[in-house]
């Protein structure tokens, strides 16, 4: 499970890069990477506040909500831009928002942890099941 959820979070993360954007050509892009940071901040934050599972397991589905749309519009951008599929060198008006998904990854990182204290518990099991089907979804 634990394995499962890094998997899911280094596929959001790499979807992530994969949309960040700026006016211009990728302004479409800046908009939608905006909406996914603010949707992994949300979940960071529910999870940094989930003090049982019941509490983890609503962070997770709140979080599939949110994905269930974002996720499909997500890959659409990212074949619409597949040059921004090298991470490793991002167009220069892309850097500073990778550096903001890069801090958002620290964060992400801390409340995954905490996470793994609810990760045996059968309502945050589904949820989690739930977030993965929201990911895998073509």
């Amino acid at each position: 499970m634990k394995k499962m959820m890094v998997v899911l979070f280094l596929s959001l993360l790499t979807i992530s890069f994969l949309i960040i954007g700026c006016g211009g050509k990728y302004s479409d892009a800046k908009k939608m990477n905006e909406e996914f940071i603010a949707l992994v901040e949300d979940y960071i934050a529910d999870l940094d506040k989930a003090d049982n599972a019941k509490g983890a397991a609503k962070a997770i589905n709140r979080f599939a909500d949110g994905m269930e749309d974002l996720w499909p519009r997500m890959q659409k951008l990212s074949e619409k831009y597949p040059e921004l599929k090298d991470k490793s060198n991002p167009p220069e008006e892309l850097k500073e928002s990778q550096k903001r998904a890069e801090a958002m990854s620290q964060k992400m990182a801390g409340a995954m942890i905490k996470l793994m204290a609810y990760i045996k518990d059968p309502e945050v099991q589904k949820a989690q099941k739930r977030l993965g089907a929201v990911m895998t979804q073509k």
